[in-house]
């Protein structure tokens, strides 16, 4: 028979909790666990948890504080773009094992431990010289990496909402395939690679790549005076 214990009783304190949450962000997503599963898995009663957080959201931020705890920000000295390319492969894997991060983000829930990587960001944008561009080139920077990594995100395995499923698409546009010939060639040479699991990982990388440099080189044509 299993004993629900108090918190004093358990052992109970922040770091475990946060640290339970953080397991199981990596398998349901930093919003699809709930307060009475963090409590079950630590053995104690859920209103024991509110001594330490007033809510779930809390606990979530705590979670989203401790993984850019680990988010490398990049070397000062390198140049603008390489900078940023470094962010972009920093941040990806990090996002990648936690989905629902990149939701929060798009949402402007991102947390203080993150303020590094921001301020190290924009003292990149001034150094190249953007100056009053610099607000929006970081914004165009920065919901291109997000959204690149929750469009990834969706395919994922423990990923919160629906699965985007590739195969279920490929049967949805296959019937209008022989009415167009952008949607063959799209559908062939891209689509339907990407839905073998031995080249989606690959593939992505590669367009995650080619996004940001899209991106880099095009603010860098557009707003650097």
């Amino acid at each position: 028979m299993n004993t629900v214990l108090t918190g004093r009783r358990a052992g109970l304190s922040r770091e475990l909790i946060v640290k339970q949450a953080v397991q199981l962000s990596a398998i349901s997503g930093v919003e699809g666990w709930s307060v009475r599963d963090i409590a079950r898995e630590l053995g104690v009663v859920p209103s024991v948890i509110y001594h330490y957080f007033p809510n779930k959201e809390a606990i979530c931020d705590a979670v989203v504080d401790r993984v850019c705890v680990g988010i490398e920000v990049p070397d000062s000295d390198l140049e603008w773009k390489a900078w940023f390319r470094a962010m972009a492969h920093n941040l990806r894997p990090a996002l990648l094992a936690y989905p629902g991060i990149t939701d929060r983000f798009a949402r402007g829930k991102f947390t203080e431990q993150f303020l590094p990587m921001i301020d190290g960001a924009w003292a990149k944008l001034q150094e190249a010289g953007f100056g009053d561009n610099s607000p929006v080139a970081y914004t165009i920077i920065a919901n291109s990496i997000i959204h690149t990594i929750g469009a990834r995100n969706l395919r994922a395995s423990n990923q919160i909402q629906p699965r985007h499923n590739l195969h279920e698409m490929l049967v949805r546009l296959e019937p209008m395939m022989a009415q167009s010939v952008g949607l063959t060639s799209i559908v062939n040479s891209y689509l339907e690679p990407l839905s073998h699991p031995d080249e989606e990982e690959a593939m992505s990388e590669e367009y995650y790549d080619l996004v940001i440099d899209v991106i880099l080189d095009g603010i860098e044509h557009t707003l650097l005076p």
